[in-house]
């Protein structure tokens, strides 16, 4: 079975001019599961020895993208990252390191893995997640003439990346079942949750620091903000099409938090802005700051929305 898999991601490999450059070379394959060498090279070094971070990074993104499809071998299926966190624990120097990565699930078109590159001895060099997307080829959508921003509003031009556009009066109608959902979803009401306002592709939200929101050190706790960065960046998504239409479901795919201060006590405004999407999945910005306007953290969401059935 890996001498299947073997062909099929070495033509893969052959297919990128940046993992040709970089020099991964496929140690090993299953279904699911790939194990990546990067041989040492000086173009591929920072200072010295040491191995750049970026290269690390990209060691284990291939594993990922490779494992991924490790589960798909049909001819004229294309790919693309959703997603890769990289945490950095250990350096390398002067040595080749391994990527290695293993499919968690395999949905209808995404695929999440577990990866990691160590050395040759084993030892952990950096961890991480993956998510990537399989689908049918598409035909590249002409460059746009400008990009123009709104301010308070989400990202809606013509071209790579663009987002669905959406009547004036679906995007009110939205807005008006917003204020109405304030209160009737219990476990955003626990938080004290309140909508503010809300425009094309872009939704804000009040997160009082109080009662059930704070955590062990007196602040907004983690697991409030990623509710919260979670909760507006699926609802700015939603702000793209027809809120509450029936045939339509939506599901988180990704959320990320980076928080800036130690203890965040303050009230928090949520800002959460569609950027970019794809066919069914659309990616959101999200910025916390404080009603000072105190930056205090931020985040993203992949959400995807599909037609039922």
């Amino acid at each position: 079975m890996s001498g299947e898999f073997d062909s099929a991601l070495n033509e893969k490999l052959e297919q990128s001019a940046f993992w040709k450059k970089v020099g991964f070379r496929l140690e090993e394959s299953s279904e699911g599961r790939v194990r990546m060498r990067l041989p040492y090279d000086e173009g591929n070094t920072t200072a010295a020895t040491a191995l750049h971070g970026g290269a690390i990074a990209a060691t284990l993104d291939v594993a990922g993208c490779l494992a991924a499809c490790a589960t798909e071998l049909k001819q004229g299926i294309r790919g693309r990252l959703l997603s890769c966190d990289v945490s950095y624990i250990a350096g390398a120097l002067g040595e080749d390191i391994f990527g290695e990565a293993e499919v968690l699930r395999r949905g209808k078109e995404i695929v999440y893995s577990t990866v990691r590159a160590v050395n040759g001895d084993g030892k952990l060099l950096a961890s991480g997640s993956h998510i990537y997307h399989l689908d049918q080829p598409y035909d590249l959508p002409a460059a746009p003439v400008g990009i123009e921003s709104v301010a308070g509003a989400g990202r809606s031009i013509a071209g790579i990346g663009s987002l669905p556009a959406a009547e004036e009066a679906i995007v009110n109608k939205n807005i008006a079942v917003l204020g109405k959902m304030d209160g009737r979803m219990p476990y955003m009401s626990q938080l004290n949750w309140q909508f503010k306002t809300g425009a094309y592709g872009y939704a804000e939200f009040l997160l009082p620091w109080k009662d059930h929101s704070l955590g062990d050190d007196g602040g907004l706790a983690s697991g409030a903000l990623l509710s919260g960065i979670d909760h507006s960046g699926s609802l700015a998504a939603w702000m793209t099409t027809e809120l509450g239409r029936r045939d339509l479901f939506g599901s988180t795919v990704n959320t990320k938090v980076h928080t800036y201060a130690p203890a965040i006590k303050r009230d928090v405004i949520v800002k959460a802005r569609a950027v970019g999407g794809s066919g069914t999945l659309i990616n959101s910005d999200v910025q916390i700051v404080t009603l000072e306007g105190e930056p205090v953290a931020s985040g993203s969401t992949i959400y995807r929305i599909v037609h039922r059935g």
